[in-house]
């Protein structure tokens, strides 16, 4: 084993349907992420065992697979109960901490060729990391950053596994004893390196327009909603090089900086080169967001949900799961049998059949009568466990 392997540590990862010790996970060099980055990921907040902005998220993955034509392997649901399984297996200590569920899907293995091939089994990989939050002392002063052109490719709404550009920008500040890299295309503001970058002026807060130049983050909805909670007007338009430069104040926004005020650009004060009143308050709306979502109720809403079972499926209801495997006697036989377990109705003339293209694959698609979400639960890691199982939708 190479060294850098047997210093990973030895937490559960999910890599095509198996938990498995990260240390011990491994994938094709044939996989087109490996070769060419042919993938996209998210990465989500977890506060005290619980996803933070979860569906939101989803559907951040849904965008990008949508773009790059990867039908998501996993239904919300599945991700959900993979996410909670990793979280449950992790140390009580790390579960009390703050942690970052990493998804990653790639377009899976194939002869290395540009073109796009047909009929491949998406690669699934799903781990938890430590998360270090931003020290409060540091929010409570802000930080510097430094200022650079724009120069990645014109698709950035995209989070793809391609991050070659947001790696060599993030080292010009990383050089420069910066926390982060802003950039501008031409002369308009796009975003930093690893955040999206938002602008107040006269106590109104700006950030750029959601277009193809930015990735738009999860806090692009959840800031507007904390803007509309504390009467904090918001617009999202092209904000000028100058505009930057002279604003009021400058914010970062990511999944692991939260809002982070930034006090100097390139050496020079921003405002007052102290965080501001704007930044305050959606610090505080920030914070008020994450114990709602603890606690188990909205993230902007003093609502009751539970952040762990939330679901839009009605119980009971027929509920289709697709599950692809190699094509080999008696898959379809374990497929019903493990449907048959959780589901006493299930009818096994119901199911159905399709191979893939390349006829190496067979699609089963079973109907359970889903009567919890925990008996869902129960069904997908019992077919994500099976050997014989690749994926499951």
């Amino acid at each position: 084993m190479h060294p850098i392997a047997e210093a990973l540590p030895d937490s559960l990862c999910y890599l095509d349907g198996v938990y498995t010790p990260l240390r011990d996970a491994r994938i094709s060099v044939l996989d087109r992420g490996f070769i060419f980055g042919d993938g996209v990921y998210e990465v989500v907040p977890i506060y005290a065992g619980v996803p933070f902005c979860f569906e939101e998220h989803m559907a951040r993955l849904d965008r990008s697979l949508a773009e790059l034509r990867i039908a998501n392997p996993l239904a919300h649901e599945a991700w959900r109960a993979i996410a909670m399984h990793l979280v449950e297996a992790s140390p009580a200590d790390q579960r009390a901490a703050v942690q970052a569920l990493y998804i990653q899907v790639t377009r899976g293995v194939a002869p290395r060729e540009h073109a796009m091939p047909q009929g491949l089994a998406p690669t699934v990989f799903v781990m938890l990391n430590p998360m270090k939050p931003v020290p409060d002392a540091v929010r409570a002063k802000g930080v510097p950053c430094v200022s650079a052109q724009d120069f990645r490719w014109q698709k950035a709404h995209i989070k793809s596994t391609s991050l070659l550009g947001a790696v060599l920008a993030r080292q010009i500040s990383v050089e420069a004893g910066a926390a982060e890299t802003i950039m501008f295309r031409g002369d308009w503001l796009s975003e930093a390196s690893s955040s999206n970058v938002w602008v107040v002026k006269d106590g109104v807060l700006s950030g750029p327009p959601k277009d193809e130049l930015v990735l738009a983050g999860i806090r692009y909805g959840l800031i507007e909603r904390i803007c509309a909670e504390a009467g904090i007007p918001f617009s999202l338009r092209r904000i000028s090089r100058d505009e930057v430069f002279g604003a009021d104040e400058l914010l970062l926004s990511s999944a692991s900086k939260e809002v982070l005020p930034v006090v100097t650009l390139d050496g020079q004060a921003i405002g007052t080169g102290r965080p501001g009143p704007v930044f305050q308050a959606i610090d505080a709306g920030y914070r008020r967001a994450k114990e709602r979502s603890a606690q188990g109720h909205g993230v902007l809403s003093g609502d009751p949900v539970d952040a762990r079972k939330e679901s839009l499926i009605e119980y009971p209801s027929k509920f289709p799961i697709k599950v692809m495997g190699a094509k080999a006697d008696g898959f379809v036989h374990a497929i019903t049998r493990i449907a048959e377990q959780f589901d006493p109705s299930f009818d096994a003339a119901t199911v159905e059949l399709r191979s893939s293209k390349a006829g190496n694959y067979l699609g089963v698609t079973i109907t359970v009568t889903a009567t919890s979400r925990e008996q869902l639960d129960d069904i997908y890691r019992a077919l994500t466990a099976h050997p014989m199982v690749k994926v499951v939708l």
